[in-house]
């Protein structure tokens, strides 16, 4: 399966109406399609019966903060909460095309902080870094 990979320079992203803004210069934020589109079962004499899968738009958003800024500190808080903190929210990106300027946007539903957070030390610059990856039920591209 492909992945969005979106620049962070250029994009926003909201969890929540929080937004997360604090990253290291140059990194990416990827938005990975979990599931197919569409399931195929192979029958006799060259048939096919394809079905679109309902759980077609599921999606992992990862996204990598510096450690112990105020973004690292909203997503720590939400893997924390019990219950279990749903999370709502939109990546948007700008984008030039022909001259005229131009937003993607995505719509994010129904997600969760799905795994612990990777913990990366940079012991030269000390831009350490969390990685999060947020599943979402159903994510949405807008052109």
């Amino acid at each position: 399966m492909a992945a969005i990979v979106t620049s962070v320079e250029k994009t926003t992203l909201v969890l929540n109406g929080t937004a997360i803004n604090d990253y290291a210069s140059g990194d990416i934020i990827t938005l990975t399609p979990v599931n197919p589109v569409s399931s195929h079962v192979n029958g006799s004499n060259g048939s096919v019966n394809i079905n679109e899968r309902s759980d077609r738009d599921v999606y992992d958003l990862t996204i990598r903060v510096l450690r112990m800024t105020d973004s690292d500190s909203f997503l720590n808080n939400v893997m924390r909460t019990s219950p279990i903190t749903v999370l709502n929210g939109s990546l948007k990106e700008n984008f030039t095309k022909d001259n005229v300027d131009n937003i993607e946007s995505w719509i994010l539903e129904n997600g969760s902080i799905i795994t612990q957070p990777t913990i990366t030390i940079n012991n030269e610059d000390g831009n350490g870094l969390v990685e999060y990856v947020v599943r979402f039920r159903k994510a949405t591209r807008n052109i």
